[in-house]
């Protein structure tokens, strides 16, 4: 029977694990609703934008956009969005593989080439040697949209020079807490709606700019791309916190149930020990009569 000091040091141990997990689990339900606030108030705000790029473009004619020009797809970019700490079940894990199944649907030397939100995921795609160009440190200790804004405007200016012919954002779209999705987004060239859904539709009524059309554009088009850099960080951010709070409401409860069965384990074992002490008390005393 398993010594009875091994077995209370190691129900010690498991209570320890047990409050860990659940007050991280407290921490994560806290940041978890502003999280998913964020997220998810944006949401109608990228989804509109789109559509009045959308409108504009179809309106420019013969001219187009240097961010809506597509040109051979030779060299892709990918933005991967993970988490700086683990303990959130499988949230990086799932993005560091759909990120290794992108570059396996992009064969050859530097068709593609990594960008990183997260430490997990520059570790991940280090450890693997997959080219990381962009390592993006400290994104979660100031989560602005002034920030991602200097990180859009340094790979949009990189598209437009030919550094790059697309950038992808990959990232775990916020279903719930215990539901994330992988997203694969092409950001540049910018996809638009086919002509005929929404704002997009062609009319007959003549629309006077002021500023031009170009002129709106050149502005809308580098907002579009930090807005849907800035979505993907707080989908990334909201699905970060649901994974944890799950991973570690799960660790808690495992953490209680293994409690359960070391103390009755513990009971059987003292049961045991009580047991074989009366055995040898009474054969002592049987001797002597």
């Amino acid at each position: 029977m398993a010594n009875l000091k091994a077995i209370r040091k190691r129900i010690q141990g498991v209570r320890g694990t047990l409050q860990l997990t659940r007050a991280m689990k407290l921490v994560a339900a806290a940041k978890l609703r502003r999280a998913q606030e964020n997220a998810v108030s944006l949401r109608p705000y990228a989804a509109n934008l789109i559509d009045v790029i959308g409108n504009l473009a179809a309106k420019l004619g013969e001219e187009e956009h240097p961010l809506l020009a597509r040109r051979p797809e030779k060299r892709a970019l990918l933005l991967c969005y993970t988490s700086d700490r683990g303990l959130c079940g499988a949230f990086n894990l799932n993005v560091g593989r759909a990120a290794e199944e992108f570059f396996r649907q992009h064969p050859g030397e530097g068709a593609v080439t990594a960008a990183v939100i997260g430490k997990k995921g520059n570790e991940y795609l280090s450890r693997r040697s997959y080219p990381v160009s962009h390592y993006y440190k400290d994104m979660f200790a100031d989560i602005s949209f002034d920030r991602i804004s200097r990180i859009g405007n340094e790979l949009t200016a990189e598209f437009l020079a030919g550094d790059h012919d697309s950038l992808y954002v990959l990232y775990n779209w916020f279903r719930s807490a215990g539901a994330q999705r992988i997203t694969l987004k092409r950001v540049l060239p910018l996809e638009l709606p086919p002509t005929g859904d929404g704002l997009v539709a062609q009319d007959q009524v003549e629309h006077i700019f002021e500023p031009s059309k170009r002129d709106i554009l050149d502005t809308l088009m580098p907002m579009y791309v930090n807005i849907s850099l800035y979505q993907a960080l707080l989908e990334s951010v909201a699905s970060e916190m649901g994974a944890r709070m799950t991973a570690m409401d799960n660790a808690t409860r495992n953490a209680g149930e293994l409690i359960a069965k070391l103390t009755l384990l513990y009971n059987k074992a003292r049961q045991d020990t009580i047991t074989r002490d009366l055995m040898d008390i009474v054969g002592g005393a049987e001797a002597l009569r």
